[in-house]
């Protein structure tokens, strides 16, 4: 062993103390007394003591300030346990006052750990002082940089976890396209207004969701990616149910960075396009009626609009006739076939059948596998057709007009959903209200021109269609007659029977007439037992007063009434235009005259048919 009094240049050649000396770590040698034995350049560099100073002396008086105990203890038990130590800057951070003394004035602290490693055989220990200043910074650089990134990658997972959340939350569709259109993501409000999961639809084609309706919409390789425009499309859930949704489109890019992502926001505005659809049928349906549009015209229009808004469905207006026989009024879209095949479905029970549902009011439901013997026929002819069912719903009960009905006749589903059902009742109600109103209209105007009790023009009906005829002569020079009737002891009916009995007598001469006489002729009740037929294209008296004498048979003729015979005479004046007059209250004044010559005529004369006379100036 060497002894430790020995001067350290002597224990070192000369060669090692240069080594020592240039290595950049401090390097210090103490013998088993403490006492420093080498003390290398590095250190009189950071710690300001020179070598000169430091050798003989032991490490803690070379230090103004004291060291740590765990330095000192540590070095004691090398010196005399033999005892190895690392003295980590983790544990110890402050060892020695070692400073980079090159800063001038702004002298920073040098981070150090140190190693003590007794040398065996010579009972010198080696204090070893490593510089992890810059180790130090890079790890708090590091640190740093790596709580940098979480902070950002807590950021974005907040982030993303908040899109996600405002996605789901959302009621809008959101889908997520790459730019060739396949779909990365999309939210839960696709899957619950398409019916498709989302295991279903990523990767998939977007077109795919969209249908044929929405391709035209759909960017391509060849259209500028710079601006997209909203669209609106129909498209099938997996259910087959038609949506109406209104798509926006934005692109997902940086700036100078060509656009990654394309993201698809939709609105399903199938129930407001729904709603928007029935209201304006409702407004053009009263529109038509407040013109005066012909029921026809309206319920054509009617089944055309419910047609577009019954997906597969085509409808009509049904009545059961007076033979009971189901006859289209209006199927614009129905085959004339169907309609025929229709019209023979003649059996009993099934008429009896649905005249006792349609009296419940509402929609009612045939569907086309209903099972019965009597309903076969209505089973073959909905094969034949592609039907699925039939639903009903009375739009007029009154058996004494008919028994009108709309008709949905549906390709696919039985049962109507719930907006299905919801369309048909409203439109069918506003139908019953309408042809209600233009049957009211209807009778409203016959009978401000016809009379009530014999169904024959009144006075205001005569007089247009006096009116009529004569410019229709002055148009194209023709003559008409007119002839102007009074029952001769109509009177005395009423007196011995009773105006019951005079009523049946006027309601079957007023049969009588009707049958008597074209079309274009005109036959009028004027007053109590007066009557005046205007009649067409009459060129001369002989030919009025031909047809004046068959009336006054025809009117001769008794009638039944009970075990009575009723029976009347007629006085008749006849007037020709234009010999007689060129104006209707010309025509019908000298008309009046001549029936009264001709009552006159016939109490002197005694005629029992009665008399006719035209009037001479």
């Amino acid at each position: 062993m060497i002894p430790t009094t020995v001067p350290a240049k002597n224990l070192l050649p000369e060669l090692s103390q240069v080594a020592l000396d240039e290595i950049e770590s401090g390097i210090i040698l103490v013998d088993e007394q403490q006492n420093i034995l080498f003390w290398n350049k590095w250190l009189e560099r950071y710690s300001g003591v020179s070598a000169q100073l430091a050798v003989g002396k032991r490490l803690e008086q070379l230090f103004d300030e004291p060291l740590p105990a765990v330095l000192l203890t540590a070095i004691q038990d090398a010196c005399e346990q033999r005892l190895s130590r690392l003295l980590s800057y983790q544990l110890h951070p402050k060892l020695l006052p070692l400073f980079n003394r090159n800063a001038a004035l702004n002298q920073t602290a040098i981070h150090h750990s140190i190693a003590l490693r007794p040398l065996h055989h010579s009972g010198v220990v080696l204090v070893q002082l490593h510089n992890i200043t810059t180790a130090i910074r890079r790890e708090r650089h590091l640190r740093d940089k790596e709580q940098a990134l979480r902070k950002v990658h807590l950021a974005q997972s907040a982030e993303k976890q908040f899109i996600d959340t405002v996605l789901e939350t959302m009621s809008a569709l959101v889908v997520v396209t790459d730019t060739s259109g396949c779909i990365v993501n999309l939210n839960h409000s696709v899957e619950l207004h398409t019916g498709f999961t989302q295991q279903q639809l990523q990767g998939q084609p977007f077109k795919m969701l969209l249908g044929l309706d929405g391709l035209k919409y759909l960017p391509n390789a060849k259209q500028s990616t710079t601006k997209f425009s909203a669209f609106t499309c129909r498209m099938s859930n997996a259910n087959g149910e038609p949506l109406h949704i209104r798509w926006t489109v934005k692109q997902v890019k940086e700036d100078g960075v060509p656009a990654r992502y394309l993201i698809y926001t939709g609105q399903d505005i199938t129930i407001q396009d729904r709603a928007d659809a029935l209201l304006r049928l409702e407004r053009e349906m009263l529109e038509m009626a407040t013109s005066n549009e012909s029921a026809e015209r309206i319920f054509d229009h009617t089944c055309l609009s419910l047609e577009r808004q019954l997906e597969s469905c085509r409808v009509a207006v049904v009545n059961i006739n007076a033979e009971q026989h189901l006859q289209v009024i209006n199927g614009p879209s129905l085959p004339d076939s169907f309609c025929q095949q229709l019209y023979t479905l003649q059996t009993a029970r099934l008429l009896k059948t649905i005249k006792a549902r349609l009296e419940l009011g509402g929609l009612q439901t045939f569907a086309a596998d209903t099972k019965g013997e009597h309903w076969q026929q209505w089973q073959s002819l909905a094969r034949q057709y592609k039907i699925s069912a039939c639903w009903l719903i009375p739009i007029q009960v009154n058996p004494q007009i008919s028994q009108s009905f709309l008709a949905v006749f549906p390709r696919y589903q039985s049962m109507p959903n719930e907006h299905e059902q919801m369309v048909v009742e409203r439109i069918g109600h506003l139908a019953a209200l309408i042809l209600e109103r233009q049957q009211q209209q209807e009778q409203i105007e016959h009978l401000a021109l016809y009379d009530s009790l014999t169904g024959l023009a009144n006075r205001s009906l005569l007089s247009e269609q006096l009116v009529r005829s004569i410019h229709k002569a002055q148009r194209a020079p023709q003559h008409f007659a007119l002839l102007f009737i009074d029952l001769d002891g109509f009177k005395a009916i009423n007196d011995t029977h009773g105006h019951h009995a005079g009523d049946a007598f006027l309601r079957e001469l007023g049969v009588r007439l009707q049958h008597r006489f074209r079309a274009t002729d005109c036959c009028a009740r004027i007053g109590g037992d007066e009557f005046v037929i205007l009649l067409e294209d009459i060129d001369d008296e002989a030919a009025a007063f031909n047809v004046a004498d068959s009336l006054l048979t025809l009117i001769a003729q008794p009638i039944e009434w009970g075990e009575f015979q009723l029976q009347v005479a007629a006085s008749i004046g006849v007037v020709l235009y234009p010999e007689d007059g060129d104006s209707a209250a010309t025509l019908l004044t000298r008309a009046d005259h001549a029936m009264y010559q001709a009552k006159a005529k016939g109490k002197k004369q005694g005629n029992a048919k009665g008399q006719i006379v035209r009037l001479k100036d």
